[in-house]
This record gives C-alpha cells, sequence and structure tokens, in this order.
C-alpha cells in the first residue's frame, strides 16, 4: 500500500465513493506484507475544516474503538464505531457496519482482526491526501473481542438461515434506516 504517503488507495477511493461513506475497515496489504484490516476516514466539506488542520500538524491522535453486534431478525451486522480526539472536546466518530454473513470481505476483515497485531488508521481530506496516518497495537483483549464479534454473527446467521428468513440487505436497510445521511452541497 506505498499509496498511503500520499493518497488512500484506488480500492478504498472507490468503497468511499460508491457507498457515501466517510468512514470504511477493508483488508489492504501494506508495502507487500501481509494482509491485515485497516480502517480509512474521510473529512470533506467546510465543517470539517478546523479538525482537518488539527489533524495535518498532529503526529498521532487519541484513537478509540468500540464494538456491537447487532443481531436483526434477518441478519447480523458488526458495528466497529471509530473516535478520534485530535484535542478537541467533541471526538471525530465514525461507524462501519459490515455484513460479514453476505460479504466475503466483510467476514475476511472482522477475521483478519482476530489475529493482526496493529490496526492501521489512515484520515485522509477532501480529496483523498492522507493528513494522518497511525497504528494501534492489538493484543489477546481486543482479538478475543474480535473473535466473539465474528463467532456471534456466524451462529446468528446460520439459525436465521436455517429458518429461511435470511435477508442481509434487509437488515443493512433496517439498521441504515436510523442514521441521517448528510447531503454534501457545492
Amino acid at each position: 500500500m506505498s499509496e498511503q504517503r500520499t493518497g488512500f488507495p484506488d480500492a478504498v477511493r472507490e468503497a468511499l465513493v460508491t457507498t457515501g461513506s466517510a468512514i470504511t475497515c477493508l483488508p489492504v496489504q501494506m508495502d507487500g506484507a501481509d494482509w491485515e484490516s485497516a480502517i480509512f476516514f474521510q473529512l470533506r466539506g467546510p465543517e470539517c475544516e478546523a479538525d482537518t488542520r488539527r489533524l495535518r500538524s498532529a503526529r498521532t491522535v487519541p484513537v478509540a474503538l468500540d464494538t456491537e453486534v447487532i443481531e436483526h431478525e434477518h441478519a447480523a451486522l458488526a458495528v466497529l464505531r471509530f473516535e478520534l480526539y485530535p484535542d478537541t472536546p467533541v471526538a471525530l466518530a465514525g461507524e462501519i457496519l459490515l455484513v460479514p454473513g453476505a460479504n466475503k470481505t466483510h467476514f475476511e476483515t472482522l477475521e483478519l482482526l482476530t489475529r493482526q497485531p496493529r490496526l492501521g488508521c489512515f484520515v485522509a481530506d477532501d480529496g483523498f491526501r492522507v493528513i494522518l496516518s497511525q497504528f494501534v497495537q492489538l493484543g489477546d483483549a481486543e482479538h478475543e473481542e474480535f473473535r466473539d464479534m465474528l463467532d456471534k454473527c456466524t451462529r446468528h446467521d446460520a439459525v436465521v438461515r436455517l429458518t429461511g428468513r435470511y435477508d442481509a440487505d434487509a437488515a443493512f436497510a433496517a439498521v441504515t434506516s436510523h442514521y441521517a445521511l448528510r447531503e454534501d452541497t457545492p
């Protein structure tokens, strides 16, 4: 992933643009090393200008990652909530929804998190230029938490599939219906 020095990899850009998201977690291969999941967060719009300036001048910032499994009647969703604290009273936060039972990349993302030694966190500006990159070390407790998430999703989806009610799109739509989406304005 040598593109990290100047900008997000093309596949990450495409994922963010296609979904309209500001944050994602995807498997990447950095500089020919082993595959690992990494978080990519894009700050865009005038409301993010001050945060972009703060992060551009920061070497590292405190990072928090919370997890949750939503066991919807049609499928399980894994939620990764990522927060950055760039010396402001309010964190920059984003949630990533993964449907590991329906999407091979989502399954692989969680599976890699169960064993990789670190989690890369990359933040970019409007033009996908990296303004902050840092790594958070993952230990046994974090690996166990990700393993537990993957196991819960797998068990839940197995039962739902047996009942014939598995519908990942319906579960995803139901969960995202509670989110307010910001429309970008020119």
